[in-house]
């Protein structure tokens, strides 16, 4: 069964900090399914792309399976642009 995990509005700079420990818990306490809902997601930067593709890639690295549920066109276009969707595994 999968986990989801939902991602927060703001992704910035000046929102990770608040956000990173807590998605990191989720990521690390679910099982090996996770299922990432990023409808939510309005705003995001290269440290919010950054803090994900190290997410997702812990995860990958500890056997856990990831899948992705509605994600906008401005996290999936950020990703393609600085090269790193495949590694987010979209």
């Amino acid at each position: 069964m999968s986990e989801t995990i939902q991602l927060p509005e703001n992704l910035t700079i000046h929102h990770i900090e608040a956000h990173y420990n807590e998605l990191n818990k989720l990521f690390n306490d679910a099982g090996d399914q996770i299922s990432i809902e990023a409808s939510a997601v309005e705003t995001i930067d290269t440290s919010g792309l950054q803090a994900l593709l190290v997410l997702v890639k812990t995860a990958l690295e500890n056997g856990k399976k990831i899948s992705w549920q509605n994600t906008p066109e401005i996290l999936t276009s950020s990703a393609k642009k600085i090269g790193i969707d495949q590694a987010l595994s979209f």
